[in-house]
Protein backbone atom coordinates (compact mmCIF):
# COMPACT_ATOMS: atom_id res chain seq x y z
CA UNK A 1 0.00 0.00 0.00
CA UNK A 2 2.87 2.35 0.79
CA UNK A 3 5.53 2.14 -1.93
CA UNK A 4 8.87 3.82 -1.40
CA UNK A 5 11.50 4.83 -3.93
CA UNK A 6 14.38 2.45 -3.21
CA UNK A 7 18.05 2.45 -4.08
CA UNK A 8 19.59 -0.66 -2.49
CA UNK A 9 18.73 -0.12 1.20
CA UNK A 10 17.97 3.61 0.93
CA UNK A 11 14.44 5.02 0.96
CA UNK A 12 12.93 8.38 0.10
CA UNK A 13 9.20 8.84 0.36
CA UNK A 14 7.10 10.15 -2.53
CA UNK A 15 4.15 12.48 -2.10
CA UNK A 16 1.73 9.93 -3.52
CA UNK A 17 2.71 7.48 -0.77
CA UNK A 18 1.63 9.79 2.07
CA UNK A 19 -1.82 8.31 2.72
CA UNK A 20 -3.48 8.09 6.10
CA UNK A 21 -3.45 4.74 7.83
CA UNK A 22 -6.82 3.02 7.96
CA UNK A 23 -8.89 2.47 11.06
CA UNK A 24 -8.19 -1.27 10.83
CA UNK A 25 -4.45 -0.67 10.63
CA UNK A 26 -4.60 1.72 13.58
CA UNK A 27 -6.46 -0.86 15.68
CA UNK A 28 -3.93 -3.54 14.76
CA UNK A 29 -0.98 -1.30 15.64
CA UNK A 30 -2.24 0.00 18.97
CA UNK A 31 -4.01 -2.91 20.69
CA UNK A 32 -1.53 -4.93 22.76
CA UNK A 33 -3.60 -7.17 25.02
CA UNK A 34 -3.69 -10.99 24.99
CA UNK A 35 -4.61 -12.51 21.61
CA UNK A 36 -4.24 -9.23 19.70
CA UNK A 37 -1.99 -8.98 16.64
CA UNK A 38 0.52 -6.64 18.27
CA UNK A 39 0.25 -8.25 21.72
CA UNK A 40 1.23 -11.66 20.33
CA UNK A 41 4.04 -10.03 18.35
CA UNK A 42 5.49 -8.22 21.39
CA UNK A 43 5.49 -11.47 23.37
CA UNK A 44 8.16 -12.90 21.08
CA UNK A 45 10.74 -10.52 22.54
CA UNK A 46 12.35 -10.07 25.95
CA UNK A 47 10.70 -7.10 27.67
CA UNK A 48 12.40 -4.83 30.22
CA UNK A 49 10.27 -4.66 33.37
CA UNK A 50 12.14 -2.37 35.80
CA UNK A 51 15.74 -1.66 36.72
CA UNK A 52 17.12 -4.15 39.23
CA UNK A 53 17.53 -1.25 41.66
CA UNK A 54 13.72 -0.99 41.91
CA UNK A 55 13.50 -4.48 43.44
CA UNK A 56 16.72 -4.96 45.37
CA UNK A 57 15.73 -6.51 48.71
CA UNK A 58 15.29 -10.32 48.86
CA UNK A 59 11.97 -10.98 50.57
CA UNK A 60 11.06 -7.27 50.30
CA UNK A 61 7.95 -5.47 49.12
CA UNK A 62 6.58 -6.58 45.70
CA UNK A 63 5.81 -4.21 42.85
CA UNK A 64 2.54 -3.92 40.99
CA UNK A 65 3.18 -3.90 37.24
CA UNK A 66 1.11 -4.25 34.10
CA UNK A 67 2.53 -5.41 30.78
CA UNK A 68 0.68 -5.97 27.49
CA UNK A 69 -2.63 -5.56 29.30
CA UNK A 70 -1.88 -8.15 32.04
CA UNK A 71 -1.89 -7.22 35.72
CA UNK A 72 1.13 -8.80 37.38
CA UNK A 73 3.13 -8.83 40.60
CA UNK A 74 6.92 -8.64 40.55
CA UNK A 75 8.73 -9.96 43.62
CA UNK A 76 12.12 -11.21 44.81
CA UNK A 77 12.08 -14.27 47.04
CA UNK A 78 14.09 -14.48 50.22
CA UNK A 79 16.39 -16.80 48.23
CA UNK A 80 16.93 -13.91 45.76
CA UNK A 81 14.97 -15.34 42.81
CA UNK A 82 12.80 -12.91 40.83
CA UNK A 83 9.22 -13.88 40.03
CA UNK A 84 6.62 -12.25 37.78
CA UNK A 85 3.17 -13.79 38.19
CA UNK A 86 -0.50 -12.96 37.75
CA UNK A 87 -1.71 -10.28 40.16
CA UNK A 88 -4.72 -12.19 41.52
CA UNK A 89 -4.76 -15.55 43.28
CA UNK A 90 -6.70 -18.06 41.12
CA UNK A 91 -8.43 -19.41 44.25
CA UNK A 92 -10.69 -16.43 45.00
CA UNK A 93 -8.87 -13.66 43.09
CA UNK A 94 -7.34 -12.09 46.18
CA UNK A 95 -4.58 -9.55 45.45
CA UNK A 96 -1.18 -11.25 45.57
CA UNK A 97 0.51 -7.87 46.00
CA UNK A 98 -0.40 -8.17 49.70
CA UNK A 99 0.95 -11.70 49.95
CA UNK A 100 3.98 -12.68 52.03
CA UNK A 101 7.25 -13.14 50.18
CA UNK A 102 8.93 -16.30 51.45
CA UNK A 103 12.08 -18.31 50.73
CA UNK A 104 10.69 -20.03 47.66
CA UNK A 105 7.65 -18.02 46.57
CA UNK A 106 4.77 -15.65 47.29
CA UNK A 107 2.01 -16.73 49.68
CA UNK A 108 -1.50 -15.29 49.27
CA UNK A 109 -2.68 -13.39 52.35
CA UNK A 110 -6.26 -14.65 52.08
CA UNK A 111 -6.04 -18.47 52.23
CA UNK A 112 -2.25 -18.96 52.08
CA UNK A 113 -1.92 -20.60 48.69
CA UNK A 114 1.70 -20.16 47.61
CA UNK A 115 3.20 -19.63 44.18
CA UNK A 116 6.73 -20.22 42.97
CA UNK A 117 8.42 -17.51 40.82
CA UNK A 118 7.32 -19.54 37.78
CA UNK A 119 3.64 -19.16 38.78
CA UNK A 120 3.34 -22.83 39.81
CA UNK A 121 1.11 -23.38 42.83
CA UNK A 122 3.27 -25.12 45.48
CA UNK A 123 1.11 -25.06 48.61
CA UNK A 124 -2.61 -25.24 49.50
CA UNK A 125 -2.62 -25.29 53.30
CA UNK A 126 -6.33 -24.54 53.71
CA UNK A 127 -7.45 -27.88 52.20
CA UNK A 128 -6.95 -31.48 53.33
CA UNK A 129 -4.02 -33.28 51.74
CA UNK A 130 -6.25 -35.77 49.91
CA UNK A 131 -8.18 -32.90 48.28
CA UNK A 132 -5.22 -30.93 46.95
CA UNK A 133 -5.08 -30.06 43.24
CA UNK A 134 -1.94 -27.93 42.94
CA UNK A 135 -0.99 -29.47 39.60
CA UNK A 136 -4.29 -28.37 38.05
CA UNK A 137 -3.82 -24.67 38.83
CA UNK A 138 -2.63 -22.77 35.75
CA UNK A 139 -1.48 -19.43 37.14
CA UNK A 140 0.35 -16.99 34.85
CA UNK A 141 4.07 -16.82 35.52
CA UNK A 142 6.80 -15.52 33.24
CA UNK A 143 10.53 -16.29 33.30
CA UNK A 144 12.80 -13.46 34.34
CA UNK A 145 16.49 -12.71 33.85
CA UNK A 146 18.68 -9.98 35.30
CA UNK A 147 21.29 -8.42 33.08
CA UNK A 148 22.77 -4.97 32.75
CA UNK A 149 20.94 -3.72 35.82
CA UNK A 150 17.52 -4.63 34.34
CA UNK A 151 14.94 -7.28 35.18
CA UNK A 152 13.78 -8.77 31.87
CA UNK A 153 10.81 -11.03 31.21
CA UNK A 154 9.69 -13.24 28.35
CA UNK A 155 5.91 -13.49 27.96
CA UNK A 156 5.77 -15.76 24.91
CA UNK A 157 4.86 -19.44 24.71
CA UNK A 158 8.18 -20.77 23.38
CA UNK A 159 9.90 -23.26 25.67
CA UNK A 160 13.35 -22.46 24.27
CA UNK A 161 13.92 -18.90 25.41
CA UNK A 162 15.59 -16.48 22.99
CA UNK A 163 18.82 -14.72 23.86
CA UNK A 164 18.61 -11.26 25.35
CA UNK A 165 19.19 -8.38 22.91
CA UNK A 166 22.86 -7.43 22.58
CA UNK A 167 22.33 -3.79 23.45
CA UNK A 168 25.53 -1.87 24.11
CA UNK A 169 24.30 -0.39 27.38
CA UNK A 170 23.94 -3.88 28.86
CA UNK A 171 27.68 -4.39 28.53
CA UNK A 172 29.04 -1.33 30.31
CA UNK A 173 29.70 -1.01 34.07
CA UNK A 174 26.86 0.29 36.22
CA UNK A 175 28.71 3.56 36.92
CA UNK A 176 28.72 4.40 33.20
CA UNK A 177 24.99 3.82 32.68
CA UNK A 178 21.81 5.63 33.78
CA UNK A 179 18.21 4.37 33.60
CA UNK A 180 15.27 6.73 34.02
CA UNK A 181 11.67 5.50 33.70
CA UNK A 182 8.48 7.47 33.20
CA UNK A 183 4.90 6.23 33.20
CA UNK A 184 3.02 7.86 30.31
CA UNK A 185 -0.71 8.15 29.79
CA UNK A 186 -0.66 7.44 26.08
CA UNK A 187 -0.50 4.46 23.73
CA UNK A 188 3.03 3.15 23.27
CA UNK A 189 3.08 3.86 19.51
CA UNK A 190 2.41 7.59 19.59
CA UNK A 191 4.98 7.98 22.38
CA UNK A 192 7.49 5.93 20.37
CA UNK A 193 6.81 7.98 17.24
CA UNK A 194 7.97 11.07 19.07
CA UNK A 195 11.31 9.32 19.47
CA UNK A 196 11.84 8.86 15.72
CA UNK A 197 10.48 12.16 14.43
CA UNK A 198 13.35 14.04 12.74
CA UNK A 199 11.69 17.40 12.14
CA UNK A 200 10.21 18.25 15.53
CA UNK A 201 13.47 18.63 17.44
CA UNK A 202 14.40 22.11 16.25
CA UNK A 203 10.85 23.34 16.85
CA UNK A 204 9.59 21.68 20.04
CA UNK A 205 12.90 21.46 21.89
CA UNK A 206 15.00 24.41 20.70
CA UNK A 207 14.83 28.05 21.84
CA UNK A 208 13.00 30.37 19.49
CA UNK A 209 16.31 32.19 19.03
CA UNK A 210 19.04 29.58 18.45
CA UNK A 211 21.65 31.96 19.88
CA UNK A 212 19.88 32.10 23.28
CA UNK A 213 22.66 30.48 25.36
CA UNK A 214 20.64 30.31 28.58
CA UNK A 215 17.94 28.31 26.84
CA UNK A 216 20.53 26.26 24.92
CA UNK A 217 21.95 25.12 28.25
CA UNK A 218 18.81 23.02 28.69
CA UNK A 219 19.51 21.10 25.48
CA UNK A 220 21.42 17.83 25.03
CA UNK A 221 25.08 18.36 24.08
CA UNK A 222 24.71 17.46 20.41
CA UNK A 223 21.69 19.73 20.04
CA UNK A 224 23.56 22.63 21.63
CA UNK A 225 26.31 22.14 19.08
CA UNK A 226 23.83 22.16 16.21
CA UNK A 227 22.17 25.33 17.50
CA UNK A 228 25.49 27.12 17.89
CA UNK A 229 26.50 26.12 14.37
CA UNK A 230 23.53 28.11 13.12
CA UNK A 231 22.00 25.24 11.17
CA UNK A 232 18.55 25.68 9.70
CA UNK A 233 15.57 24.70 11.79
CA UNK A 234 14.30 22.69 8.83
CA UNK A 235 16.38 19.68 7.75
CA UNK A 236 17.23 19.72 4.06
CA UNK A 237 16.57 16.02 3.69
CA UNK A 238 15.67 12.89 5.66
CA UNK A 239 16.85 9.53 4.37
CA UNK A 240 16.26 6.01 5.64
CA UNK A 241 18.69 3.11 5.52
CA UNK A 242 16.63 -0.05 5.81
CA UNK A 243 17.52 -2.94 8.13
CA UNK A 244 15.80 -6.27 8.67
CA UNK A 245 14.75 -5.52 12.24
CA UNK A 246 14.32 -1.77 11.88
CA UNK A 247 16.01 1.12 10.13
CA UNK A 248 18.51 3.93 10.46
CA UNK A 249 17.48 7.41 9.47
CA UNK A 250 19.63 10.45 8.90
CA UNK A 251 18.46 14.07 9.04
CA UNK A 252 20.74 16.28 6.96
CA UNK A 253 21.74 19.86 7.79
CA UNK A 254 24.46 21.55 5.75
CA UNK A 255 27.20 23.33 7.67
CA UNK A 256 28.92 24.82 4.63
CA UNK A 257 32.52 24.34 3.60
CA UNK A 258 31.79 20.93 2.10
CA UNK A 259 30.56 19.51 5.43
CA UNK A 260 27.13 18.26 6.53
CA UNK A 261 25.79 17.40 9.97
CA UNK A 262 23.93 14.07 9.92
CA UNK A 263 21.78 13.42 12.98
CA UNK A 264 21.32 9.66 12.98
CA UNK A 265 18.58 7.80 14.85
CA UNK A 266 17.86 4.07 15.09
CA UNK A 267 14.52 2.28 15.24
CA UNK A 268 14.69 -1.38 16.26
CA UNK A 269 11.79 -3.77 16.71
CA UNK A 270 9.74 -4.03 18.76
CA UNK A 271 9.95 -0.65 20.59
CA UNK A 272 13.50 0.71 20.76
CA UNK A 273 14.87 3.98 19.44
CA UNK A 274 18.35 5.47 19.73
CA UNK A 275 18.53 9.25 19.27
CA UNK A 276 21.69 11.07 18.20
CA UNK A 277 24.36 11.02 20.85
CA UNK A 278 27.79 12.52 21.30
CA UNK A 279 30.19 11.07 23.90
CA UNK A 280 27.28 9.84 25.96
CA UNK A 281 25.04 7.57 23.92
CA UNK A 282 21.28 7.31 24.35
CA UNK A 283 18.46 4.84 23.85
CA UNK A 284 14.74 4.72 24.52
CA UNK A 285 12.34 1.84 25.06
CA UNK A 286 8.57 2.33 24.91
CA UNK A 287 7.08 -0.64 26.75
CA UNK A 288 3.32 -1.13 26.39
CA UNK A 289 1.51 -1.27 29.74
CA UNK A 290 -1.88 -1.67 28.05
CA UNK A 291 -3.68 -0.06 25.11
CA UNK A 292 -3.69 3.38 26.71
CA UNK A 293 -0.47 3.61 28.73
CA UNK A 294 3.22 2.82 28.43
CA UNK A 295 6.52 3.09 30.29
CA UNK A 296 9.19 5.15 28.60
CA UNK A 297 12.75 4.10 29.40
CA UNK A 298 15.50 6.66 28.94
CA UNK A 299 18.96 5.14 28.89
CA UNK A 300 22.29 6.94 28.71
CA UNK A 301 25.74 5.39 28.76
CA UNK A 302 29.39 5.88 27.93
CA UNK A 303 30.53 3.12 25.57
CA UNK A 304 34.07 2.82 26.98
CA UNK A 305 36.03 3.66 30.10
CA UNK A 306 38.21 6.00 28.04
CA UNK A 307 35.24 8.00 26.75
CA UNK A 308 33.76 8.25 30.25
CA UNK A 309 37.07 9.46 31.67
CA UNK A 310 37.89 12.02 28.98
CA UNK A 311 34.50 13.48 28.06
CA UNK A 312 34.08 17.23 28.27
CA UNK A 313 30.32 17.07 27.83
CA UNK A 314 28.13 18.70 30.46
CA UNK A 315 25.17 16.39 30.91
CA UNK A 316 22.10 17.62 32.75
CA UNK A 317 20.55 14.66 34.54
CA UNK A 318 17.00 15.95 34.93
CA UNK A 319 14.72 18.85 35.78
CA UNK A 320 12.86 19.30 39.08
CA UNK A 321 9.56 19.02 37.22
CA UNK A 322 10.46 15.45 36.23
CA UNK A 323 10.60 14.31 39.85
CA UNK A 324 8.23 11.51 40.79
CA UNK A 325 5.12 11.95 42.85
CA UNK A 326 5.16 10.01 46.15
CA UNK A 327 4.78 6.29 45.29
CA UNK A 328 1.21 5.20 44.63
CA UNK A 329 1.28 1.51 45.42
CA UNK A 330 -2.34 0.97 44.45
CA UNK A 331 -1.57 1.36 40.73
CA UNK A 332 0.78 -0.48 38.37
CA UNK A 333 4.13 1.31 38.14
CA UNK A 334 2.88 3.71 40.80
CA UNK A 335 6.46 4.49 41.82
CA UNK A 336 7.43 6.18 38.50
CA UNK A 337 4.69 8.76 37.96
CA UNK A 338 5.80 12.37 37.57
CA UNK A 339 4.69 15.50 39.39
CA UNK A 340 4.28 17.24 36.03
CA UNK A 341 1.23 15.80 34.28
CA UNK A 342 -1.77 16.62 32.15
CA UNK A 343 -3.84 17.80 35.12
CA UNK A 344 -1.36 20.59 35.94
CA UNK A 345 -0.36 21.47 32.36
CA UNK A 346 3.02 19.86 32.98
CA UNK A 347 3.95 22.84 35.18
CA UNK A 348 4.36 25.06 32.13
CA UNK A 349 5.89 28.53 32.51
CA UNK A 350 3.72 30.66 30.23
CA UNK A 351 6.07 33.66 30.30
CA UNK A 352 8.99 31.60 29.03
CA UNK A 353 6.63 29.95 26.54
CA UNK A 354 5.58 33.30 25.15
CA UNK A 355 9.03 34.65 24.37
CA UNK A 356 11.90 32.16 24.60
CA UNK A 357 11.02 28.48 24.15
CA UNK A 358 8.37 25.87 24.87
CA UNK A 359 7.51 26.70 28.47
CA UNK A 360 7.76 23.13 29.71
CA UNK A 361 11.15 22.27 31.18
CA UNK A 362 13.37 19.78 29.39
CA UNK A 363 13.19 17.64 26.27
CA UNK A 364 11.56 14.69 28.04
CA UNK A 365 8.62 16.62 29.49
CA UNK A 366 8.06 18.50 26.24
CA UNK A 367 7.72 15.16 24.46
CA UNK A 368 5.44 13.84 27.21
CA UNK A 369 3.15 16.86 26.88
CA UNK A 370 2.73 16.48 23.12
CA UNK A 371 2.43 12.70 22.88
CA UNK A 372 -0.05 12.39 25.76
CA UNK A 373 -2.30 14.98 24.14
CA UNK A 374 -2.39 13.95 20.47
CA UNK A 375 -6.12 14.06 19.94
CA UNK A 376 -8.79 13.89 22.64
CA UNK A 377 -7.99 10.36 23.84
CA UNK A 378 -4.99 8.26 24.83
CA UNK A 379 -4.92 6.52 21.41
CA UNK A 380 -4.20 8.70 18.40
CA UNK A 381 -6.76 8.41 15.59
CA UNK A 382 -4.41 8.02 12.63
CA UNK A 383 -7.25 8.26 10.09
CA UNK A 384 -7.34 12.02 10.76
CA UNK A 385 -3.67 12.71 10.02
CA UNK A 386 -2.27 14.53 7.00
CA UNK A 387 1.16 12.99 6.66
CA UNK A 388 4.03 14.82 4.97
CA UNK A 389 7.58 14.11 3.78
CA UNK A 390 8.89 14.73 7.30
CA UNK A 391 6.92 11.69 8.48
CA UNK A 392 8.89 9.14 6.49
CA UNK A 393 10.35 7.53 9.61
CA UNK A 394 6.94 7.33 11.31
CA UNK A 395 5.41 5.66 8.26
CA UNK A 396 8.29 3.23 7.98
CA UNK A 397 8.11 2.22 11.66
CA UNK A 398 4.38 1.53 11.45
CA UNK A 399 4.89 -0.62 8.37
CA UNK A 400 7.74 -2.53 9.99
CA UNK A 401 5.54 -3.35 12.98
CA UNK A 402 2.48 -4.26 10.90
CA UNK A 403 4.34 -6.40 8.38
CA UNK A 404 6.31 -8.33 11.00
CA UNK A 405 3.23 -8.93 13.20
CA UNK A 406 1.17 -10.11 10.22
CA UNK A 407 3.97 -12.42 9.04
CA UNK A 408 4.02 -14.02 12.51
CA UNK A 409 0.24 -14.50 12.55
CA UNK A 410 -0.22 -15.65 8.96
CA UNK A 411 2.97 -17.65 8.30
CA UNK A 412 4.56 -18.22 11.71
CA UNK A 413 7.58 -16.15 10.66
CA UNK A 414 9.90 -15.42 13.57
CA UNK A 415 9.88 -11.64 14.10
CA UNK A 416 13.10 -9.88 13.07
CA UNK A 417 15.46 -9.56 16.01
CA UNK A 418 13.48 -11.82 18.32
CA UNK A 419 16.07 -14.58 17.89
CA UNK A 420 19.00 -12.52 16.65
CA UNK A 421 20.69 -10.43 19.36
CA UNK A 422 23.12 -8.94 16.84
CA UNK A 423 20.52 -6.60 15.30
CA UNK A 424 20.77 -4.43 18.43
CA UNK A 425 24.47 -3.63 17.92
CA UNK A 426 23.86 -0.07 16.75
CA UNK A 427 23.71 3.38 18.31
CA UNK A 428 22.54 6.87 17.40
CA UNK A 429 25.07 9.51 16.49
CA UNK A 430 25.45 13.12 15.47
CA UNK A 431 28.30 13.16 12.98
CA UNK A 432 29.80 15.61 10.48
CA UNK A 433 30.36 13.99 7.08
CA UNK A 434 32.15 15.34 4.02
CA UNK A 435 29.76 16.09 1.18
CA UNK A 436 31.69 13.82 -1.17
CA UNK A 437 31.01 10.77 1.05
CA UNK A 438 27.77 8.78 1.19
CA UNK A 439 26.30 9.60 4.59
CA UNK A 440 25.73 5.96 5.58
CA UNK A 441 29.39 5.17 4.87
CA UNK A 442 30.39 8.32 6.75
CA UNK A 443 28.54 7.38 9.94
CA UNK A 444 28.83 3.58 9.79
CA UNK A 445 31.79 3.21 12.16
CA UNK A 446 30.33 5.57 14.72
CA UNK A 447 26.87 3.96 14.71
CA UNK A 448 28.05 0.32 14.74
CA UNK A 449 28.70 -1.53 18.00
CA UNK A 450 31.28 -4.32 17.57
CA UNK A 451 30.45 -7.83 18.80
CA UNK A 452 31.96 -8.97 22.07
CA UNK A 453 35.37 -10.52 21.48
Amino acid sequence: MYAFMKTENMFKVRKEDLHNFTREENEALTRVGPATLMGNFMRQYWIPVVPTAHLKEPGGKPLRVRLLGEDLVLFRTAANQVGLIGAFCPHRLAPLYFGRVEQDGLRCAYHAWKYAPSGKCIDMPNIPVDQQFKEDVQHPGYPCLERGGIIWTYMGLAKDLPELPDLEFLRVPDEHRIYRLFYQEGNYLQVLEGGIDPTHVMWLHSPYDLSDEEMNAQQPAQQRAANRAGVSKTPEDVEIFDREAGFTYGAKRSLGGGKTLWRVNQFILPFYTMPPGADQKAARAFVPVDDENCVKWQVRWYPTEEVARNTKEQVRESFPEEAYDPPTNSMPFGHIRMKAKRSNDYLINWEVHKSRRMGIAGVNLQDVCVTENQGPGPILDRTKEHLCAGDISTIKARLKLLNAAKALRERGTVPPGARDPSVYRVRGTSTVVSDNVNWVDGVMDEMTVPPVT
